[in-house]
């Protein structure tokens, strides 16, 4: 599956799970509307997804499957980790002021495994 597609497919598993992204087909769409994305399946069946642009970056977590874990995220800005956030449903976490994110990391769970992204 092409860049695009795979950007499609998450914008739509995205607002499936409830995390309102409304967002124009990516070849409509200004090239910066959607930077990187994710999304992935854990074993117990609840699906995942994540996107970061360069003043934001968030993880979601699907209502499916039986996973306990929370959506987790954390940005790399300025060359510096942020500690993780987490939240049941969405964690969301907004670049510093005049900083753009260099990438960003996602999980499902805090010993889970880790998706990097880059805006």
């Amino acid at each position: 599956m092409n860049k695009v597609r795979q950007r499609i497919a998450l914008a739509a598993a995205v607002a499936a799970l409830g995390g309102g992204l409304a967002v124009a087909p990516a070849t409509a769409a200004p090239s910066h509307a959607l930077d990187d994305v994710a999304s992935w399946t854990r074993s117990c069946g609840t699906t995942y997804g994540a996107q970061v642009y360069k003043r934001y970056a968030f993880t979601v977590k699907g209502t499916d499957g039986s996973c306990a874990g929370d959506a987790w995220v954390r940005v790399n800005a300025g060359g510096n980790w942020s500690s993780w956030v987490h939240n049941s449903s969405r964690a969301r976490i907004d670049a510093p002021s005049g900083v753009d994110i260099r990438s960003s990391q996602h999980k499902g769970c805090a010993d889970c495994k880790v998706y990097t992204l880059t805006p």
